[in-house]
């Protein structure tokens, strides 16, 4: 990967044969994934190894065959797959690059892998798989937790959502604004503030990389920002938190500015999540200082809790409050196409790859 940036020629198409079924396995057809703004640094990192796939896609599959209790043929299910059209799949799998499932979820999925179980029939019936693998997927679910447990929001609450056209962002402030919340939302240029005013139906949007990014941040929040959801990190974060409230709260759940960087941070061992996700020691100090409530943690955490998140959203979904923002890439043949723009391309939502129309 010469100077960090990912290129076609990085990708290579290959036909293996589908091992024989197991017992304890099931066999499943790729439908959808979604790509991760990690993909580069894993890549970059090692993680996912020269000749070898990414094995920790977030997907979406119909069950082929199954010789697994836990998955039937005719089942969809959301699991980890590699860039694939088939895969093999057993409920006794780890996860690959997170650490094991609580209990409860344990006890929900029916799974060994917080990311491997079968969809409710109802849900799959309702919503196509892109909304499955978006709204009821990690980005969903992480906006649909973080404004939880920084809540309750409040129509009194002046809230700040970085990365308004990204997958969390932009549910985070929709999420905010049928709370009743002041939403002012973060992203890229103009033409992207308009695209959030006008999509997500939010209060306003400042562009991040204007000159005056801080007057306007604060004729915005003339009164002070109550809650921060921040995907991005970095110095961006820094000057948000410097006009929080006191008794505020900042919920973190990634560090994009890192992912997007021109240059990737050296391979090293793998950092706290608070640092991971962009909370430097000035933050900290400032947090502390004006005692905010500071969230920062993955979703899986709260996937005992999905079947109620997921009816939740359903139901602002149904009534027009919400709306899905994903960004489909159609054919398994586009995918490498598909993963080199994300580090080159503007886009909104959740980059999604469809493999299969059906």
């Amino acid at each position: 990967m010469a100077n960090d940036v990912l290129g076609l020629e990085q990708f290579e198409l290959r036909e293996v044969a589908i091992p024989e079924l197991q017992q304890g396995q099931a066999l499943v057809r790729v439908k959808l994934v979604n790509i991760h703004s990690g993909t580069r640094a894993r890549m970059a990192g090692g993680m996912t190894r020269l000749g070898d796939t990414d094995r920790s896609n977030y997907a979406c599959a119909d069950v082929i065959q199954s010789r697994d209790p836990t998955f039937k043929e005719g089942d969809v299910i959301a699991c980890q797959a590699g860039w694939q059209d088939f895969q093999i799949v057993s409920s006794g799998d780890a996860s690959v690059g997170y650490g094991p499932p609580s209990e409860l979820v344990e006890a929900l999925n029916g799974t060994n892998s917080q990311w491997n179980y079968v969809f409710r029939p109802a849900m799959v019936k309702m919503w196509p798989s892109e909304v499955l693998m978006e709204m009821f997927g990690t980005s969903g679910m992480t906006a649909y937790f973080g404004t939880r447990e920084c809540g309750p929001l409040m129509p009194k609450d002046c809230v700040a959502v970085a990365g308004t056209t990204g997958s969390v962002g932009s549910i985070a402030a929709q999420l905010a604004r049928i709370a009743g919340c002041h939403v002012v939302g973060f992203a890229g240029g103009a033409d992207r503030c308009k695209w959030v005013v006008d999509t997500l139906r939010i209060n306003a949007c400042i562009d991040y990389r204007a000159s005056d990014f801080e007057s306007q941040l604060k004729a915005a929040f003339p009164e002070g920002i109550d809650v921060y959801s921040d995907g991005i990190g970095g110095a961006l974060t820094e000057t948000v938190t410097g006009l929080m409230n006191r008794n505020g709260r900042l919920f973190s759940y990634g560090g994009a500015a890192a992912y997007y960087a021109d240059k990737l941070d050296a391979p090293q061992q793998r950092p706290p999540l608070r640092r991971a996700f962009g909370i430097s020691e000035t933050i900290e100090t400032i947090l502390k200082q004006r005692n905010i409530k500071s969230e920062c943690w993955i979703v899986d955490q709260f996937y005992h809790e999905r079947l109620r998140a997921e009816d939740d959203l359903s139901r602002h979904l149904r009534s027009g409050a919400l709306k899905p923002i994903n960004n489909v890439v159609e054919g398994f043949e586009n995918l490498p196409r598909a993963v080199v723009g994300l580090y080159a391309t503007s886009r909104s939502g959740k980059l999604q790859v469809r493999f299969d129309p059906g």
